[in-house]
């Protein structure tokens, strides 16, 4: 691990790393992840979520894009774009 990463750092899954200064707060990441997959309608999300990243086993600090990757293949989500019709309606 880096040196400037190690200083300061937050245990666990308390916060999520955008880059080496900014940070998402654990509730942050979420809204964040339920917007950028338009999982709104989905009952129970926030919790479904917080359960699955209680499974996530990596040292800190968290990376925001490897953090997304690995809920999308475990939950099978993907990425949501308002300009980009989903594929499977093409």
């Amino acid at each position: 691990m880096r040196d400037d990463l190690a200083i300061n750092q937050v245990l666990g899954l308390e916060c999520v790393y955008l880059s080496l200064t900014e940070r998402y707060q654990l509730d942050c990441f979420i809204g964040q992840y339920i917007s950028t997959r338009n999982l709104h309608s989905v009952p129970n999300i926030s919790d479904i979520l917080r359960s699955t990243l209680e499974a996530y086993c990596a040292t800190p600090p968290v990376m925001v894009n490897e953090l997304n990757a690995w809920i999308d293949r475990t939950l099978g989500y993907r990425a949501f774009h308002p300009d980009f019709a989903p594929l499977d309606d093409l």
